[in-house]
């Protein structure tokens, strides 16, 4: 069944919630990749954050289901290179929040599960893991499907596009398309030290 799922920054300045969290209409998974260790390693909440293997959990999900009840001004957004992925925090406290695309027309963003602060059963057990090749240590869990976890996203977005729904987000002014908050991208040497392990 459907659940509303509470989300909150570690100091509690940043609040939501994702309205209708299913297994059904996202996605449930764990990313190993350097650039989401980079990301987290960058902010210093690795200890809160990366599972022993070095994986972050996300629930993926749709923009117009997300309401920011408190801390909209703490929103901030870097990327690790150009034409990267916009990695979103709350600068109150540097708690990484989620991912985006550069647009809004591609709705899909994806939330750290670590943040969740409410009952999470209705996201389901972890569907796929994404760069296993990357983690710190060897992981044995099955991966998952990657095709099935591209159809949901993709299907996901592309309803958003026909229903209009993709201009309902609260990380970007549907009108000019640009972030709620100007993105920051981490120069050379901050980003050799966020992928050095």
């Amino acid at each position: 069944m459907p659940q509303d799922i509470s989300l909150a920054c570690t100091c509690g300045s940043f609040t939501a919630v994702i309205h209708g969290a299913s297994e059904k209409t996202g996605n449930h998974a764990i990313c190993y990749c350097t650039d989401c260790q980079a990301f987290i390693r960058h902010l210093g909440q690795t200890d809160r954050v990366l599972d022993e293997k070095g994986g972050t959990e996300l629930y993926q999900t749709q923009p117009f289901q997300v309401e920011i009840q408190s801390g909209a001004e703490h929103l901030a957004v870097l990327q690790l290179a150009e034409k990267g992925l916009y990695r979103w925090y709350v600068n109150c406290c540097n708690t990484p929040l989620c991912n985006t695309l550069g647009t809004p027309k591609m709705s899909f963003v994806g939330f750290m599960v670590a943040n969740m602060k409410s009952d999470t059963s209705s996201i389901g057990p972890i569907q796929f893991r994404y760069k296993k090749e990357q983690a710190l240590s060897p992981v044995s869990e099955p991966t998952g499907s990657l095709a099935r976890f591209a159809f949901r996203t993709m299907r996901n977005a592309a309803l958003s596009r026909i229903n209009g729904k993709w201009k309902d987000t609260p990380f970007f002014d549907a009108t000019t398309g640009r972030s709620v908050a100007k993105p920051y991208r981490l120069t050379e040497a901050e980003r050799e030290a966020a992928y050095s392990t």
